[in-house]
């Protein structure tokens, strides 16, 4: 699945910063219950996203969307501001909000996004970008 949105953080960034940001985007990417949406994300922050392997993943599902959205971020330097168990450093953000009629397309979703993280190559790659558009190729 191709993300709606990527970005490169070329610094440390605050975690809440680059959420604001990628929900942003999608929120212009298709038409849903923003608030809504982003209140449903909030409790699933509360109940924690870190995956492993550098990822945060902060997922939704939404009454009526008609497709998954993505965005991606990565931060080679970390993201900051939030709390990872054994002082791990999250590199990645993915944002996922899946349609909630469909539990198969937030599941496949989630394990493309499993399958990358967890492909060496790629998360050097990732790691190695240069700029946004970079972060878009590795798609």
């Amino acid at each position: 699945m191709a993300p709606d949105y990527t970005t490169l953080c070329n610094a440390p960034t605050p975690f809440s910063k680059a959420l604001g940001l990628a929900y942003d985007a999608l929120v212009h990417s298709a038409s849903f219950d923003a608030m809504s949406a982003w209140n449903s994300l909030s409790e699933r922050v509360k109940q924690g996203i870190y995956m492993g392997d550098g990822l945060l993943l902060p997922h939704t599902r939404i009454a009526g969307l008609e497709r998954p959205l993505m965005a991606f971020c990565v931060c080679p330097a970390g993201f900051t501001g939030i709390e990872i168990r054994g002082g791990e450093k999250a590199h990645f953000m993915c944002v996922l909000l899946s349609p909630a009629e469909s539990a198969m397309a937030h599941t496949q979703a989630i394990a493309g996004m499993a399958k990358l993280i967890l492909d060496p190559e790629w998360k050097a790659r990732a790691l190695a970008v240069a700029d946004d558009a970079a972060v878009k190729a590795l798609f």
